[in-house]
């Protein structure tokens, strides 16, 4: 896969050989459907095939992990640090930004007409513009173009960014098409500790495995993400006893908080035809029911145009519900007509299709979602998917949230200032109305955003009964082994979770390199009594709710 590529050639990649391809077990709370997830299976991991957003969520999100050492005034210095701020003439912060770093911030260099108009309808709503939704300064709450993660007009991804630069060095080895079967320990320490990995080659069909061994001192960094990261610990015993044992694998370290915590982005669409033919992206990137060649040559040479378009470069935070301190929705506009409610079935879909209807969607996204799922083992081998369970509406809050977020959207949808662009609704549907029906739109379409954390989850070394690893990002209760992926996250920001996770990855780095004085340092008592201001907000039109609100700011 060449590494070096448009953001919107991601939407090829999805169920390809590229994509692991994760699916749930039969979500209780959603007619029992099968959710697939996405999952980068190639260098860079879903950073190479994600959509490209670059959030970070708010402060609030990491002062209320109430871990030492990741407040958010422990986290900015290491953001603007992995920061390369592209955009530092269209008026971004330099308090909140920083230049200079390897992951480049900037924005698309393409707006459609539709995604134009969206933000001028909102406006009129009495949404506020915001410029910079990762400026700290202010609430995240209002509508906007969103920050993306490229570098002249290309993808930037932790492949392209951090481990191209590395490749020629003497220390280091990349080794692709290898699947990591478990971390060996040696049990006859005090402290049983990691002396390497057991792991097989893809397409060796001897069944034959090779190890790795680690120096005397060395460390083992896992970092394969909140479905992988979960179960190669388990295969490698550590884990719940019980589970493990139902399996004939033996026991490391019993700890029964290894695969729980998992949280994602829950999202449903609302689309719309429009008459004017055309106007859509899709529409764009076909020419007589083939692909159109001149985008993809306006990219190639200029770096410009459709292709540097993530799809959903465009959208607002709100709050919809009552007595949100933060937003609790984030909308998502892709200028297209959604081919299914199913808002990742529209990526598959449309790569054998020909021309397509014109229209507008709007991705509705509980983005501080409460609910919490689990992974856990099928099989002792780890090349058999796991279990998973996102628990998805499994806290009644996050269908409040997203039944409101489709009130909201129809609203933004229907209004007149969208002119000539104006359509009929498509999904979920003019016989979809009550509050009853909305839900069960909900529960028979809702899908991921692609925001997996929490199942390694961080705390403290001794004081937090539910924690994998601590504040310096070990593993709790071995030796040698550091996670440094989404899986540590505890609670799940407001924000796509790349931009986070890259920054967990350079608080690794500072750990290994610098020892001890990198380290958080671990209080008696962590101090719970941040306080926030609270926020005066009007309400949007009570046709929608009378607790959908958003900032003046």
């Amino acid at each position: 896969m060449n590494q070096h590529d448009s953001a919107t050639n991601a939407a090829r990649l999805f169920r390809s050989e590229y994509d692991w391809q994760y699916e749930t077990g039969g979500e209780k709370n959603c007619n029992g459907r099968n959710i697939y997830l996405q999952r980068g299976k190639v260098l860079g991991g879903s950073s190479s095939t994600n959509a490209c957003l670059y959030h970070r969520g708010s402060a609030m999100d990491y002062d209320q992990w109430n871990i030492p050492g990741w407040s958010s005034a422990d986290v900015l210095p290491i953001f603007k640090l992995i920061e390369n701020d592209a955009t530092t003439a269209m008026g971004t912060s330099k308090q909140f930004h920083g230049t200079g770093g390897d992951w480049n911030l900037d924005h698309v260099r393409y707006q459609n007409p539709l995604s134009k108009r969206f933000l001028e309808v909102s406006a009129t709503m009495g949404l506020a513009v915001n410029h910079d939704f990762n400026d700290w300064s202010r609430p995240q709450d209002g509508v906007g173009r969103f920050h993306v993660a490229q570098k002249n007009g290309e993808r930037c991804s932790g492949a392209t960014a951090f481990l191209h630069k590395a490749r020629k060095r003497p220390n280091l080895i990349v080794r692709s098409g290898a699947m990591v079967r478990r971390v060996q320990f040696d049990s006859s320490l005090p402290t049983k500790t990691a002396i390497g990995v057991v792991y097989s080659l893809v397409g060796d069909d001897s069944l034959e495995s090779c190890q790795a061994q680690l120096n005397p001192g060395g460390e083992i960094l896992l970092t394969a993400g909140a479905i992988g990261s979960p179960q190669i610990l388990m295969c490698s015993g550590i884990g719940p006893a019980r589970h493990l044992r139902t399996l004939g694998i033996p026991i490391v370290h019993d700890n029964p908080n290894v695969g729980d915590n998992l949280q994602d982005h829950p999202a449903t669409v609302v689309s719309f035809k429009t008459p004017q033919a055309g106007v859509s992206v899709t529409s764009k990137l076909r020419l007589f029911g083939k692909s159109n060649p001149f985008p993809f040559l306006l990219w190639l040479i200029w770096k410009k145009g459709l292709l540097t378009s993530v799809g959903c470069d465009h959208g607002a935070f709100v709050r919809v519900t009552p007595g949100a301190l933060q937003p609790d929705l984030q909308l998502r506009f892709i200028a297209a007509k959604a081919l299914g409610p199913d808002g990742m079935t529209t990526y598959t879909k449309f790569r054998s299709m020909g021309a397509v209807e014109d229209g507008y969607t709007i991705q509705t996204i509980a983005i501080r979602a409460k609910s919490r799922g689990k992974v856990r083992l099928a099989s002792s081998n780890c090349q058999v998917p796991p279990i998973i369970d996102l628990g998805y509406l499994s806290n009644p809050d996050d269908l409040i949230t997203l039944r409101e977020g489709i009130k909201l959207a129809r609203i933004i949808c229907r209004r007149p200032e969208w002119g000539d662009y104006l359509g009929e609704e498509v999904y979920p549907g003019p016989e979809v109305q009550t509050d009853e029906q909305i839900e069960e739109y909900i529960r028979n379409t809702v899908h991921s955003s692609n925001a997996l954390t929490g199942t390694c989850k961080m705390g403290f070394h001794n004081g937090d009964e539910d924690a994998v690893v601590g504040p310096d990002l070990k593993l709790l209760g071995v030796n040698g082994v550091r996670v440094a992926d989404s899986s540590v996250i505890p609670i799940i920001p407001g924000g796509q979770t790349a931009t986070p996770t890259v920054m967990i990855a350079e608080r690794a780095a500072q750990f290994i390199l610098k020892g001890q004085e990198a380290y958080p340092q671990l209080p008696n008592t962590v101090n719970t009594n941040t306080e926030y201001e609270t926020l005066s907000l009007p309400c949007l039109p009570s046709t929608v709710s009378e607790s959908i609100k958003v900032s003046t700011s």
